[in-house]
């Protein structure tokens, strides 16, 4: 009898520490192949481990990652632009930005000079779908649309497009093995920098306090910077070797 008491209590010990960890663990969306998400993810990796949380991350083409995290069936969106809840009303923007974002126009058109979104308009441009700076910059203008990165470029290589938007970080690569391959050099102009922030579902609303001034400290105590300066140190020395 306490043989078997002890097995129940066992197994019972063993389930509540499942579930315990299963409620501890966060799920988050985050844009598919971005430099961008890569920064995001360690900067709030530290900021839930300060916290004591574990959290994983699903990568998704862009739209599709806002949609699932608004839908409440993960915890929410790893990072995005300011503002993104006033679209998408289930998502609770934490005020504390984890990082920047260059919004570049690329060409290969040495003659094209441009400053702002208004200088796009005489030309064709390309942009990703479910890029929401891209979407917003452009709203105004006909466009190309097309469903990844690559694809821009491809675009770009086809003369399709004069133009290409998309982030800075995220294009060093593939600008590399697009002139490694075209045997052309591409142009960037910056158009646009943002501050990016991270996004909770609102059922996790009792978490924006603590998480708001833990990224508040990691702001304060260069860890956020030393984040990004990393990365980006990664990806130079990777594109020059």
């Amino acid at each position: 009898m306490k043989k078997e008491l002890l097995t129940f209590f066992t197994i019972l010990f063993f389930l509540w520490s499942f579930s315990a960890y299963a409620q501890e663990q966060l799920v988050f969306t985050g844009i598919e192949n971005s430099s961008y998400a890569t920064i995001s993810k360690r900067v709030m990796e530290e900021a839930y481990a300060r916290l004591g949380r574990d959290v994983k991350f699903s990568d998704l083409p862009a739209a599709r990652s806002l949609a699932v995290a608004n839908s409440g069936r993960v915890d929410g969106e790893l990072y995005r632009i300011k503002n993104i809840h006033l679209k998408y009303k289930n998502l609770i923007m934490i005020p504390v930005p984890i990082g920047i974002m260059e919004g570049v126009a690329i060409t290969t058109n040495p003659k094209i000079s441009l400053q702002g979104w208004d200088s796009l308009t005489p030309y064709r441009v390309c942009i990703r779908n479910g890029v929401k700076f891209a979407e917003a910059g452009t709203k105004k203008m006909t466009v190309d649309v097309s469903n990844s990165n690559e694809h821009l470029f491809y675009n770009l290589g086809l003369n399709r497009c004069d133009i290409i938007v998309l982030a800075r970080l995220t294009s060093i690569k593939l600008a590399q093995d697009f002139e490694t391959e075209m045997k052309r050099p591409v142009h960037y102009h910056v158009i646009q920098t943002y501050p990016l922030f991270h996004y909770l579902h609102k059922k996790n609303k009792q978490l924006v306090p603590k998480l708001t001034k833990v990224l508040e400290e990691m702001q304060t105590d260069g860890t956020i910077a030393k984040i990004r300066a990393s990365y980006i140190e990664e990806i130079s020395s990777a594109t020059s070797s």
